[in-house]
């Protein structure tokens, strides 16, 4: 994926407007969950519909659509004939919806606006749920998730608090989850970012910052009020496990299974460190 993004990117430097990069990474994140999912799950760009929202509305159009492709129907399919079928927007019925994902090239204050607004114009379909009876159903499954994919998290944003703050604005979503980075600027291992956020009884204090710490290393944001006895904060830790953690616990999320702080699944907890240190006692 991030060698695809790369190459876009170099690409992208020629055109008049440099938006070909972000594209391809939509594309690329999208290529990689068709190939890992259980074939249950389709994965498409394209739009969310239901019989609840009034005809004359215009439907949003989402980077990530995951859904049931066993069950469901597709309503309509948008595109050109140039264009390849996974690149194709389709329309997926809302009942049959198990995920969105938003997709940005780059971790900083406009895309985490950005996809966090987009993210809400799924509300009018989170405004209830459907009695599992109920044969039209109207809104989004109990076990529905959403959260923000980024390739890249560069050091000009590294010190920003308030952009990781913003997450906490997701916590009036269904199933929002927070986010992941695939790539900091100047790692040297693979390791990815994993935005997750974090309830407390009590306030803490942030640790990112210029005088604390880097979110290139990772690090906890101070955290805010949300009601009487609970603060809420936003978290980033990195770890070369953080990819395979997430795609396994996207797995439980959709199918209802997930528990916080219990492992989904221990394939690909591994790391170069721990191979590393094998090799050296097999010696």
């Amino acid at each position: 994926m991030l060698d695809a993004f790369d190459s876009a990117r170099e690409k992208a430097k020629s055109h008049e407007v440099e938006t070909y990069h972000g594209k391809v990474a939509e594309s690329e994140f999208r290529k990689w969950l068709i190939n890992f999912l259980p074939k249950r799950y389709g994965v498409t760009s394209g739009y969310i519909i239901s019989t609840g929202i009034k005809s004359g509305e215009k439907a949003p159009h989402f980077d990530v659509i995951i859904y049931d492709q066993l069950e469901s129907p597709v309503l309509w399919i948008e595109g050109d004939p140039d264009i390849s079928s996974q690149g194709r927007s389709l329309a997926i019925p809302v009942e049959y919806v198990k995920a969105v994902l938003e997709v940005k090239s780059n971790f900083s204050p406009k895309s985490v606006s950005e996809a966090l607004e987009h993210l809400g114009d799924l509300l009018p379909l989170m405004s209830g749920l459907d009695d599992p009876s109920e044969k039209y159903k109207l809104h989004l499954s109990q076990t529905f998730c959403c959260g923000i994919i980024f390739f890249n998290l560069k050091r000009e944003y590294e010190y920003s608090e308030a952009t990781l703050l913003k997450f906490l604005s997701g916590i009036q979503y269904r199933g929002f989850f927070g986010g992941l980075i695939l790539r900091g600027e100047g790692h040297t291992l693979p390791v990815t970012g994993r935005i997750k956020l974090l309830r407390s009884e009590q306030p803490t204090e942030g640790m990112i910052g210029q005088e604390k710490a880097s979110m290139l290393r990772g690090g906890l944001t101070k955290t805010v009020q949300i009601a009487d006895n609970l603060h809420m904060g936003a978290m980033l830790t990195w770890s070369e496990t953080e990819f395979s953690q997430f795609v396994f616990d996207l797995i439980a999320m959709m199918q209802g299974t997930f528990e916080v702080g219990r492992l989904s699944s221990f394939y690909g907890m591994g790391t170069s460190e721990w191979e590393n240190a094998r090799k050296k006692a097999d010696k």
